[in-house]
């Protein structure tokens, strides 16, 4: 898709169209609205999220409620309840949770959320990341709802500077309605953000705001000498690894981000749910097939809950997680992969640990290998660690420098 040949440029970066609405309700909506949006600033400003004037002035300015009509509240039972803010009944509700920092579920397929719009306070730290001076251009990878393209306009003060892609046709036409009601026209294309958009290279920054298990090659040859790619890399354990990776000669380097940043994969990535690996491995022990070895564990599930060894343990074990409390036994916890390897870990009630394992690969095994490392340098946090994505797209961790101790992903 070429891009349009209409820009505007904007000094303030700030516009707001004019009420044509003469609705009560509505007026009272936008002025409640404004209150909320405020007082969720001053939240990510105090926390720290918020730092530099432009985005502060860009939170302040591009109202969330515009992009996110209506949302999924997530129950207990694990089914979505429609939150919708043209019902007058949940119309305080509604906007009320928009103006909270937290990430809000727009569309599921089946048990899996495929759209959202993300957590504002991570969406500010990642803003906050790309280093904008002024110039930059940047493409944003996952338009989504378009909240994040109207903070960046906002934010650059040109729509000329942003160019965002989605894969989804319809998320790209409704989110180009919604930003031109609030006065933006960015460029958005319809394309798997996996290419990237050659027709708007070169570029100084890339964000992408959905997850993808490697950093595509054809980003590098996108991105300026001295650009950023700022990336969450999709795991089935997650661990939301935020890498922040400069490039140089067509190779990105750089360390992860301090904080938990993790988004939902691209469209494109084939999702299995870990309870039908499950089945399928129950159905190969009922004929006597993988049946496992058992040997005692050195290492717990719970080391998982670690913000860093569970990202390390999800960078280097490719396999997803399943808890499962059995009424009569003790407490479990699955690792299972696509190839049909799998490990079970248990906790007696005396706290000793066991885990059987089976397949091609020893997951088990593989874990607590990645756990001796991280012991071996004495446990440091997860900003100590980076990612050098070479020109041929091998992907290589490592730990303080690339000189340093390394690991092929």
């Amino acid at each position: 898709m070429d891009r349009a040949s209409h820009r505007t440029t904007h000094s303030g970066g700030h516009r707001r169209c004019a009420h044509t609405r003469g609705d009560h309700d509505m007026s009272d909506t936008d002025e409640r609205a404004d209150d909320l949006r405020r007082a969720l600033v001053a939240e990510l400003t105090k926390a720290g999220s918020l730092r530099d004037p432009r985005w502060t002035a860009a939170f302040e300015h591009v109202p969330r409620h515009a992009f996110v009509p209506r949302f999924l509240g997530r129950q207990p039972d694990g089914t979505f309840t429609p939150v919708d803010g043209t019902a007058p009944a949940r119309r305080r509700e509604w906007l009320e949770q928009v103006y909270t920092d937290e990430p809000l579920i727009t569309e599921v397929d089946g048990t899996f959320s495929v759209s959202s719009s993300s957590q504002p306070s991570l969406m500010a730290e990642m803003l906050e990341a790309l280093e904008i001076t002024g110039p930059e251009r940047v493409l944003e990878i996952g338009t989504g709802t378009g909240y994040n393209a109207g903070l960046l306009c906002a934010g650059l003060g040109s729509d000329e500077q942003v160019v965002s892609v989605d894969i989804a046709a319809e998320l790209v036409e409704t989110a180009r309605g919604r930003l031109s009601a609030l006065g933006y026209q960015p460029t958005l294309v319809t394309v798997d953000g996996a290419a990237g958009y050659p027709g708007g290279a070169p570029y100084d920054r890339i964000i992408a705001t959905c997850s993808l298990p490697e950093v595509p090659r054809a980003w590098l040859a996108q991105v300026r000498d001295g650009g950023l790619i700022l990336v969450n890399l999709y795991r089935e354990l997650g661990g939301g690894a935020l890498a922040r990776l400069r490039v140089e000669e067509g190779c990105a380097s750089g360390r992860f981000m301090p904080f938990f940043g993790g988004f939902m994969p691209t469209r494109t990535y084939p999702r299995v749910p870990a309870s039908e690996l499950l089945e399928a491995l129950r159905v190969r022990t009922e004929h006597g097939e993988d049946e496992g070895t058992t040997r005692p564990a050195s290492v717990g599930a719970d080391a998982l809950t670690d913000e860093t060894f569970g990202m390390l343990a999800a960078l280097c074990v490719n396999a997803e997680q399943l808890w499962l409390l059995p009424d009569d036994a003790p407490e479990q916890f699955w690792l299972l992969d696509h190839s049909g390897s799998w490990a079970n870990q248990t906790t007696d009630a005396d706290g000793a640990l066991t885990v059987t394992q089976g397949g091609p690969a020893r997951l088990w095994d593989q874990l607590e290998a990645v756990h001796r490392e991280w012991i071996t340098l004495s446990r440091p946090p997860r900003e100590e660690y980076g990612l050098t994505v070479a020109p041929n797209g091998d992907h290589v961790l490592w730990h303080m420098s690339p000189d340093g101790p390394s690991w092929p992903l």
